[in-house]
């Protein structure tokens, strides 16, 4: 009896063995698998963190530029506001002195070119008895 509890410990002690050995493997390579992601994540980190400081740099630069801009809108709106409001003065001005040309000449041109063409009408006769008689006179022999 003590032959086969001995017999049957050593079986036990057998199979304990083979499943430790299994899982020192196991453990073994579960080991190596870690320390390969680790070198993979530290290549990674310093691949990235150049990318991310060049990144990190060019936002820094545009947002510097971007301040930069800022700061200069509110001049230039003002710039632009007073040059509108020049635009438009000078705009009102032509308009004023348009409107009182074009009143000048609506007016009195009613009146001149009927005039006008009184006095044209006029010269016309005139010169045409001037003509008429200087011809008269010089057709007609003197005695």
């Amino acid at each position: 009896m003590a032959n086969k509890i001995s017999s049957e410990i050593r079986k036990f002690v057998d199979k304990v063995q083979v499943v430790q050995e299994r899982l020192q493997n196991s453990a073994d390579w579960v080991e190596e698998v870690r320390q390969f992601a680790e070198r993979q994540g530290r290549e990674v980190k310093r691949l990235v963190s150049s990318d991310v400081e060049k990144v990190r740099k060019l936002l820094e630069k545009e947002r510097k530029d971007l301040l930069k801009f800022q700061k200069q809108i509110p001049g230039e709106i003002e710039k632009f506001k007073t040059f509108v409001q020049s635009q438009r003065k000078d705009l009102e001005k032509l308009m004023a002195s348009l409107a009182k040309d074009g009143a000048k000449k609506k007016a009195p041109s009613k009146k001149k070119p009927a005039a006008k063409a009184t006095t044209k009408a006029k010269a016309a006769k005139s010169k045409t008895k001037a003509k008429s008689a200087t011809a008269a006179s010089a057709s007609t022999p003197q005695a």
